[in-house]
């Protein structure tokens, strides 16, 4: 389970919100690289946290390794053995071996985006949402009185 903290974006009305978090936070790939160090993620709301509300939140990784493997190396290896087919049967079909590898290539490309999409669809329909589980900061960031402020106006 990965942890995280943010602060809530946008409410909507069936449960869920969009969290702006530390990209960080996420382990992804792009957490390394020169961009917007801010993400949107969507999370489940169950605890009814509020606009500017600054919270934590997990995200179940489960099928992280899995996913890995999926979407990095699925696709290259559809490109490999399509690629090898061809080049194997294409004298058969009257091709020249690197014409036809280079067509089993493009074929494999294409069966490994369909595979990546079916499998797209079959982690999303899993519980692999983020979900809010704290408010850590009770009032939202736009309020005036936000902890810690009055203790600076005072000294």
């Amino acid at each position: 389970m990965r942890t995280g903290t943010g602060v809530v974006d946008t409410v909507f009305d069936n449960g869920m919100v969009k969290l702006r978090t530390n990209r960080n936070n996420l382990y992804t790939p792009c957490s390394g690289m020169i961009c917007k160090n801010n993400a949107l993620i969507d999370a489940k709301n169950p605890i009814g946290a509020i606009k500017g509300q600054y919270v934590r939140f997990n995200i179940p990784d489960g099928k992280m390794g899995v996913g890995g493997a999926m979407c990095f190396g699925m696709p290259l290896l559809m490109v490999l053995i399509w690629g090898a087919f061809g080049y194997v049967n294409g004298e058969t079909l009257g091709w020249a071996k690197e014409l036809s590898a280079f067509a089993g290539m493009i074929f494999g490309g294409v069966v490994g985006a369909v595979l990546l999409k079916r499998y797209e669809k079959k982690v999303r329909e899993a519980n692999t949402m983020a979900e809010i589980t704290e408010i850590i900061v009770e009032q939202t960031i736009e309020m005036d009185d936000w902890p810690g402020k009055s203790q600076q106006n005072n000294s």
